[in-house]
């Protein structure tokens, strides 16, 4: 290889390391936040749900996207309205104070539910009036 592709290699190298290097700091705090979170994010939805009194709420899981400052967990709850997966969406989670907001989502997006908890939730969705795509504030509490 010549100067100038060394050059470049070692470039690119570099580039790759600036560029990952926020990344792989955040992702682990970023992650263990999510961690934390978790379990009280049944709490933060019950508390506001527009569905109604909550009968009961699974976890379903996290996400921690690659990008700094957000996550999600999934939850699958029973109300008085009918079967909901909901997706609570934090913000900040690289500060001490944070946000976090709701939203309905579809069957199709739904992880790790099963086809008659799909077929409960369409049956929801319709006694409902359709999906609740628009988010609501679950943390700070809402006034």
């Amino acid at each position: 290889m010549n100067r100038l592709g060394w050059a470049l290699s070692a470039a690119g190298a570099a580039l790759v390391v600036c560029g990952g290097l926020p990344f792989a700091v955040t992702f682990p705090q970023r992650s263990s936040f999510l961690a934390d979170q978790e379990p009280k994010a049944c709490g933060l939805v019950a508390r506001s749900s527009p569905f109604g009194q909550v009968n009961s709420c699974i976890d379903l899981g996290r996400r921690t996207p690659p990008l700094p400052g957000d996550g999600h967990v999934f939850l699958l709850l029973e109300t008085a309205g009918g079967t909901a997966v909901v997706r609570v969406d934090y913000r900040g989670t690289d500060e001490k104070t944070f946000t976090a907001t709701a939203v309905e989502v579809p069957p199709a997006e739904s992880p790790g539910i099963s086809h008659e908890t799909s077929e409960r939730m369409k049956t929801g969705i319709d006694g409902r009036g359709g999906l609740k795509t628009q988010p609501w504030k679950v943390y700070p509490y809402p006034n």
